[in-house]
């Protein structure tokens, strides 16, 4: 039976995982996962919460619980567990510490784990999504030189997207260095301590580590975008900054799993991939009003936010636009701003603005109106030394030149940051002035 224990044992990993100033090989975990099952034998076949606290002790219960719970729920702050389901606590273990001594019954895999992950919450209450650790693996990939990378981890890791930088550096035998918490510039200093050589953040996350300036110390060889639209102009400077680098932008959804991987350097994806679905691991489908819409390898929960068609799709929410061949990405459906009945995708304003070579971040949001309902407005970060009031004349010059009247900001505020969520996007909740 396939889980993290078995799997990690089978292929002898040797990688390392870093957590501050503490750091494991992944065969001291493997034996500390052991331990812990020994120490908890009330809870086999039973379901379990995991709350986070560091990412050593994250892993380690990974690894001891997955073929030994038949559930486990990756907790969120502040997101509600069911009631039938444990929340373990290191207090509640029965062994008074992690006994070294294994036996071959606490080494067997006794039960098939589901896995369950929150979405985020942008579109309403959290909702738990099933997946299983195979279907969280299907995306994995194992070489020589991906055993050499060293992984800096940047997603908060019981969120899908971290869980799947953790498992790729678990599963190929790479290094692994917690930079989750802090600001950019402290990020910056823990991956450079480490000579991290892969990073999977989000297009808002990668602005705001260009913006550090010190970008270019690292010796990065692999460069993940997800989450969020990956621009066009966003992937030309860190090609330019990282010339030998693999630079790939992810579709993927805590719903879904892993849709696909675009690595042609060019934002949205090849229009071709629309009637091959033997290329990718879903098929594809654009709907008359324009929505993508996924079939996932797996079957999710009942309790999925987006519905199922007949021919087991799903609707992404996601809204897209056929031009030329690709298949570019204009935003949310549940996010756009209403202007006297017109709908303005804030993520398509975002990318026109960040053609401005000037400009670091973009937030577009909505402003509450009495007359229009809402107005499109944006928050801005420059670069060093630029002229504020030449980069507003620059700005509206190029949403004249792209933009239709109603989708331009009525009001450009330059800020000093943009705070990001802690899933790494924008916040574009609704302003009321």
């Amino acid at each position: 039976m396939q889980n993290l224990f078995n799997e990690l044992s089978a292929l002898k990993i040797t990688g390392n995982v870093s957590d501050n100033c503490e750091s494991k090989t992944v065969l001291e975990i493997n034996r500390q996962a052991l331990a812990l099952r020994r120490a908890n034998p009330q809870l086999r076949q039973q379901k379990i919460a995991l709350p986070y606290d560091n990412l050593i002790n994250f892993v380690t219960e990974l690894v001891a619980f997955d073929g030994w719970c038949s559930a486990i729920y990756l907790c969120p702050p502040l997101v509600k567990i069911p009631e039938n389901v444990l929340l373990w606590s290191k207090n509640d273990q029965i062994g008074a510490d992690y006994c070294e001594e294994t036996t071959g019954s606490f080494s067997c895999a006794l039960a098939q784990t589901s896995w369950y992950l929150a979405t985020s919450g942008t579109m309403g209450e959290p909702k738990w999504c099933e997946h299983s650790f195979v279907s969280l693996s299907v995306g994995i990939k194992q070489s020589d030189n991906l055993q050499k990378l060293c992984w800096g981890l940047l997603y908060q890791p019981f969120r899908f997207a971290g869980l799947q930088v953790v498992l790729q550096a678990l599963l190929s035998g790479a290094e692994l260095v917690d930079a989750s918490k802090g600001e950019p510039r402290t990020k910056l200093n823990i991956l450079q301590g480490k000579s991290v050589s892969a990073i999977s953040a989000t297009p808002s996350l990668w602005r705001q580590l260009l913006m550090t300036k010190q970008l270019h110390n690292l010796p990065l060889r692999y460069i993940t975008l997800g989450g969020e639209i990956a621009d066009q102009t966003l992937l030309d400077n860190l090609r330019a900054l990282f010339p030998k680098a693999n630079i790939r932008h992810i579709y993927a959804s805590t719903e879904a799993g892993v849709g696909f991987v675009v690595s042609d350097g060019q934002a949205g994806f090849p229009a071709k991939w629309l009637d091959d679905p033997l290329r990718l691991p879903v098929a594809l489908k654009v709907s008359d009003n324009q929505h993508l819409w996924v079939k996932p390898s797996h079957q999710g929960s009942e309790t999925l936010l987006q519905q199922y068609d007949k021919q087991g799709y799903m609707d992404t929410l996601d809204q897209v636009q056929l031009s030329g061949d690709r298949v570019l990405f204009l935003g949310r459906v549940t996010g756009v701003i209403n202007v006297g009945g017109n709908k303005v995708h804030p993520e398509k304003v975002e990318q026109v603005l960040l053609q401005c070579p000037s400009i670091g971040q973009v937030k577009v949001y909505a402003k509450k109106s009495a007359l229009m309902g809402e107005l499109v407005v944006a928050d801005v970060t420059v670069i060093e030394d630029a002229d504020q009031h030449s980069v507003k004349q620059e700005l509206l010059k190029i949403c004249k030149t792209q933009l239709q009247r109603f989708e331009i900001p009525t009001k450009i505020s330059i800020v000093d940051n943009i705070i990001c969520e802690p899933t790494g996007k924008v916040n574009r909740k609704l302003q009321h002035g």
